[in-house]
């Protein structure tokens, strides 16, 4: 039987699962965050050690026994990280072919039937990624709106924050976000909200929610930050889709992140208008398996063997079991 690991290391949590050649999943693990940038270095390393020890345990495998490995871990931004990162399966004594990668190509793989696409991640930060028929990838920079990515929910939170601010100054539109927000926030007044969030009394990232909801119910200034936001993920998708030479095929936009999980259609559809603006073949699909299934199926073909669509599916229906990984609705 050929076995492979795959992990998914983010800002929140780390995923592990051992694999067979037929989609089965014989171990699992999980535990805190190994985005080194977050947590350094060396809590990295334990939380990786600690989810693939539980995931080999359960198997009843070593790291030896592995035919393969891919790991797709958050903050391997640059070729210095991937220096510093690609030690990770040579410390855990893995064995066979591995790969280190940005986790974006984790969950473009996990959300694909194909091994290429486009991949927009919107959560606590936004990228957009891609891998062309060819093989050949490119990503944009996931660093923020300094550097070009806008449209993840610290943005969409702060557009909030500006837009209650504008209101009570009489610079822009009133919004029925102001009372959402000072209520969310148990406070006697707007005022008292906004002089909160600037003494940083309130932290002015956890909005986006309330934004998305209120933007639901039909408020026009809400609808146009998530507008907003969804015009600038689908032009950075866009733009891989340039660099990529993708223009004229036919693909899954891979719709990832705790925005696109929200129960809202606004930020989808406008992505969705702006990619379809330059790839009309572009089919949109939201994210609905752990993103470490990617890992696995990427590990799989790393180790020469060829994957599916049933076996994507065996290999999906087992991890959301083993992770309890909620559906978006």
């Amino acid at each position: 039987m050929t076995l492979v690991l795959g992990v998914d290391g983010g800002g929140t949590k780390t995923h592990a699962l051992v694999v067979s050649e037929t989609g089965e999943i014989l171990g699992s693990g999980t535990s805190g965050a190994s985005n080194w940038e977050d947590v350094g270095l060396e809590a990295a390393g334990a939380a990786l050690r600690s989810a693939v020890h539980e995931a080999f345990g359960q198997a009843e495998v070593e790291g030896p026994s592995v035919a393969a490995s891919v790991f797709g871990l958050a903050g391997l931004d640059w070729e210095a990280d991937r220096m510093r990162l690609s030690a990770v399966p040579d410390v855990l004594d893995i064995g066979g072919p591995s790969k280190v990668l940005n986790d974006s190509f984790v969950a473009l793989r996990a959300g694909t039937n194909d091994p290429w696409g486009i991949v927009v991640i919107a959560g606590s930060g936004s990228v957009a990624a891609g891998r062309n028929r060819a093989g050949e990838v490119f990503r944009t920079l996931g660093m923020g709106p300094l550097y070009g990515d806008f449209g993840s929910a610290t943005d969409i939170s702060e557009e909030g924050v500006r837009a209650v601010a504008e209101a009570y100054t009489g610079k822009g539109p009133s919004t029925a976000l102001s009372e959402v927000m000072r209520e969310a926030s148990g406070v006697s007044s707007i005022d008292k909200l906004l002089e909160d969030l600037g003494r940083e009394r309130l932290d002015e990232t956890v909005f986006a929610p309330l934004v998305v909801r209120t933007a639901e119910q039909g408020d026009v200034v809400a609808r146009s930050i998530l507008e907003s936001a969804g015009r600038s993920l689908g032009e950075n998708a866009a733009l891989v889709i340039r660099k990529l030479g993708m223009e004229d095929e036919g693909f899954e936009l891979v719709l990832s992140g705790g925005l696109f999980r929200a129960a809202t259609r606004i930020l989808r559809s406008t992505v969705a208008e702006v990619v379809r603006g330059l790839a009309p073949g572009a089919r949109p699909v939201r994210l609905e398996t752990p993103p470490v299934v990617g890992a696995c199926l990427l590990a799989l073909e790393i180790a020469g063997l060829e994957t599916n669509v049933d076996l994507h599916g065996r290999i999906a229906a087992a991890a959301i079991s083993a992770f309890h990984f909620e559906a978006p609705p």
